[in-house]
């Protein structure tokens, strides 16, 4: 059943993607409510304005802890880290709980468990996709894969992601190359689908129910993309339990 919310509905993106009561999601824009990432170059008063205002629209029960995002495997648990860990993947269980990462291209996964008792975020680009931040968050998670659902937010579409040899020899390795996740382009390097190589990786990991939102951070203006500007803002991809189940 869809959870029941106080926050502002027309902030951001509400992703179409059933939750347990008490559980919320949402994705932010390049306007609502602008950069949130502190590492870009961005004015550090923009950024701490964005975050209030982000908390403020939201009604979130507490404050994001914001992760240093360094492509790799780390997990780390909302109510036992440290805001700033080093870390690609937040979860948490207790209430009241936030998790939350920030991209520009790179792929924000969400995960709830059916009961939404366990919520948690990841950031996985490439590298992080065939390091195994998928699976590391899924064992550091008290629940079974199958009793997880999966949303996969806005990243770059294949159409846009052009790699190299050694992203398309990276991902053979992990049997996960076919003609849906990898396409040759008219410059002789591949185009990658991240959104499909995500979603194969969390079936064979054992998630079942995976929702993909379908829109692309190149394509679309209301996202940042790393690959048409290197200092992009970043736009956060979060998951919430109210502090009191409703």
């Amino acid at each position: 059943m869809p959870a029941k919310t106080n926050a502002s509905n027309d902030f951001g993106i509400t992703p179409e993607w059933p939750l347990a009561r008490g559980v919320q999601a949402r994705v932010t824009t390049v306007t609502e409510p602008g950069n949130l990432a502190a590492h870009v170059g961005d004015d550090p008063a923009a950024v701490i304005r964005h975050r209030r205002i982000l908390q403020q629209r939201l009604a979130l029960p507490v404050a994001p802890k914001w992760l240093t995002q360094v492509h790799g495997t780390q997990v780390v648990n909302y109510q036992s880290c440290q805001a700033g860990a080093t870390a690609d993947a937040i979860w948490a269980q207790d209430r009241p709980a936030i998790c939350a990462v920030l991209t520009a291209d790179c792929l924000p996964i969400l995960l709830a468990s059916h009961d939404g008792e366990v919520i948690a975020a990841v950031h996985a680009g490439w590298r992080g996709l065939v390091a195994g931040v998928v699976e590391q968050t899924l064992i550091a998670i008290p629940k079974m894969p199958a009793q997880l659902s999966a949303y996969i937010g806005p990243a770059i579409s294949r159409a846009h992601f052009q790699v190299g040899d050694d992203v398309y020899d990276a991902f053979a390795q992990r049997k996960l190359v076919d003609a849906a996740t990898f396409a040759r382009d008219q410059q002789g390097k591949w185009l990658a689908d991240l959104p499909l190589l995500a979603e194969r990786i969390l079936q064979t990991a054992g998630v079942r129910q995976i929702t993909q939102s379908g829109l692309c951070t190149f394509s679309d203006p209301r996202f940042s993309s790393y690959r048409e500007d290197p200092n992009a803002g970043r736009i956060a991809s979060l998951i919430w339990k109210d502090q009191f189940r409703t």
